[in-house]
């Protein structure tokens, strides 16, 4: 994920500093592509919480692998995350959730920025949240610490988060679990209640929410 933030332009020191999250970043890629290929080559059915996700556990750059499946499992809609930032010099997790003020709270003393975009009227379901932090060394151990502290602040809705409905979620459901037809609905619904979308482009996605129905009956 790439977080974005005003350019501007990086002192000596700054850019002494980012060097190591940028190699950081791009050694995590790395790994994440290896370990996807190694996946799918070796076993492309995915788990139930990978469809719902839009990703294999792989997919996931490492530091911040348990962090959004932990979310999830709680009920916490994740979209994207992992380094963001021109050099990876942030750590970020986004998604249509909210945070109540107290846990909010607890997650600022940690440190942690939280962005929060309040819900459009007409649509119930735009709310939106993102939890930003730097760290203080390119230590992947630290990161991931991090991200198991916030986790655990973050109360269980008792129930998993609904499918994701990022582009890319949609591209895995549709590849690995193509006949999956239930998330997909899910997800056209999740979308038309989340946010405005070109004429043409709603009308696509009623149309194919009207032949999944009738595909049921």
């Amino acid at each position: 994920m790439d977080t974005p933030e005003p350019e501007q332009e990086l002192s000596a020191a700054e850019l002494e500093r980012a060097e190591p999250f940028q190699k950081l970043r791009e050694e995590m890629h790395r790994i994440s592509d290896k370990e996807t290929e190694e996946r799918i080559r070796t076993n492309p059915a995915p788990t139930e919480e990978e469809i719902l996700a839009g990703a294999f556990r792989e997919m996931i750059e490492p530091q911040v692998r348990n962090a959004v499946f932990g979310m999830r499992r709680k009920g916490y809609a994740t979209q994207s995350s992992g380094f963001g930032g021109d050099y990876g010099e942030l750590q970020a997790i986004d998604g249509y959730f909210t945070l109540d003020e107290d846990t909010a709270e607890k997650i600022r003393a940690l440190g942690v920025t939280i962005e929060y975009r309040p819900p459009e009227e007409e649509y119930p379901n735009s709310a939106y949240t993102v939890l930003l932090f730097r760290p203080a060394a390119p230590d992947i151990s630290q990161i991931e610490n991090k991200w198991e502290q916030i986790v655990a602040l973050m109360p269980d809705k008792g129930h998993l988060a609904p499918p994701s409905i990022s582009g890319g979620a949609e591209d895995f459901q549709k590849s690995f679990a193509p006949d999956r037809t239930d998330i997909e609905k899910e997800v056209i619904e999740r979308r038309f209640a989340s946010s405005k979308h070109h004429p043409r482009t709603e009308e696509k996605m009623q149309a194919r929410l009207n032949e999944i129905n009738s595909n049921k009956t």
